[in-house]
């Protein structure tokens, strides 16, 4: 990919094309030696998870990887941390040190650039031409753009960007090339699956036959994986049912995030929501953080999607220390008969959003916002005619 120029994202052509894009980056994969992961801010799940499981894979190659987060992530991902430690891969919060020693870099499950998190020593890198870049995400239409290499990003339609982590591995696994190499093993298939029940909600929220069977093929997969590799007895998870438990747990201080933005909770409307105003938001973010705020509005608008039965919706400021955009995340319950949310996306000319056919997130200048609380219930209102839940 040339730089500067900017590439939406679209999905692969053809079957066979996806095939030669992994082959390529498994071709790249030999070829380097040292590599940098990167996700998106304030990590979700499956950002987490896909990070790590990248990493594992690439150690199957004996190749050095990092990762690299901005800041601390939440209690409910140490398991996945832990298996970092115990397989040697570094994880690096917020410095990074001899940047110029990485040949590659691999970013996953982020839709756009600007969303990358990095410091200025990688946003450098990122625009050197000769490190390779790979990408590997799920997110689609809208104002996704592609971070890197397009013959080396796996870029396509998934429940999840685990989900594409496995499918290359299915694939590498009938190359005669890597026989020698034992792709399944309890650790990668448990941060895979992480991944594909975390974005997924179990897969509550997929509604198309492909998205369904896709997910329950891949989950079915690595399920059994982890289950016939975890030592009986050993009370480490060995089900799928027990991983989304876990990454469902709150600590203390998640359950004080979430609570103190469903006080905010709007119930008037077929979509229910909650709209913090600046001073509210800024609360928020000074008693919890900006990764505690961010799950937790995501927590919420899960929440306000099922008690709904139809949608549910947040809206917030961003840390005034960081940003001058108002976010804004839609969630569909998994009762609701809706084919893709991205289309209100389309529906209220929006291009600065994105996410997936049942989850989005927008955002909006404070500039252009004079009055938040009217300016989010016109906007409900407005969602309610376009998905046909009109009060």
């Amino acid at each position: 990919m040339l730089l500067g120029v900017i590439m939406k994202k679209i999905e692969i052509d053809t079957i066979a094309e996806k095939g030669r894009i992994v082959s390529r980056i498994g071709s790249l994969i030999q070829q380097k030696d040292i590599f940098l992961l990167l996700g998106h801010k304030d990590p979700d799940t499956d950002c987490i998870a896909s990070l790590v499981a990248f990493a594992l894979l690439l150690a199957k190659f004996h190749k050095e990887a990092t990762i690299y987060l901005s800041g601390p992530v939440a209690g409910h991902f140490s398991y996945l941390l832990a298996i970092c430690k115990y397989n040697g891969i570094a994880v690096n919060y917020g410095k990074l040190n001899r940047v110029e020693n990485f040949q590659a870099v691999v970013v996953l499950d982020t839709p756009k650039p600007v969303m990358i998190a990095l410091n200025d020593d990688i946003a450098a890198l990122m625009k050197n031409p000769k490190v390779a870049k790979i990408e590997i995400d799920h997110h689609l239409m809208t104002d996704s753009e592609y971070s890197g290499d397009k013959e080396c990003s796996l870029v396509s339609e998934a429940s999840s960007t685990c989900e594409l982590i496995g499918y290359m591995l299915l694939k590498f696994s009938r190359k005669a090339e890597y026989r020698d190499i034992d792709f399944f093993t309890r650790n990668l298939a448990l941060a895979i699956l992480t991944g594909i029940v975390g974005d997924s909600q179990m897969g509550k929220y997929l509604k198309t036959r492909k998205e369904r069977f896709f997910y329950r093929t891949f989950s079915e997969i690595f399920d059994r994986l982890l289950n016939a590799k975890t030592q009986k007895n050993s009370h480490n998870l060995s089900s799928m049912e027990a991983v989304f438990d876990t990454i469902q747990n709150l600590s203390v201080r998640e359950k004080k995030c979430f609570d103190q933005i469903m006080a905010h909770k709007n119930t008037s409307m077929p979509v229910y929501y909650i709209c913090l105003d600046e001073q509210s938001s800024a609360e928020c973010f000074e008693a919890c953080g900006a990764e505690l705020v961010v799950n937790a509005a995501k927590g919420a608008a899960d929440t306000l999607a099922e008690d709904s039965r139809k949608l549910g919706l947040v809206a917030y400021y961003d840390d005034p220390r960081l940003s001058d955009f108002v976010q804004f995340r839609l969630r569909r319950s998994a009762d609701f008969v809706i084919p893709d949310l991205r289309e209100v996306l389309t529906g209220l000319k929006i291009e600065n959003g994105g996410g997936h056919p049942g989850a989005i997130g927008f955002r909006v200048k404070k500039a252009e916002i004079k009055d938040i609380g009217a300016y989010t219930k016109a906007l409900v209102e407005r969602i309610c005619v376009l998905v046909g839940a009109a009060p």
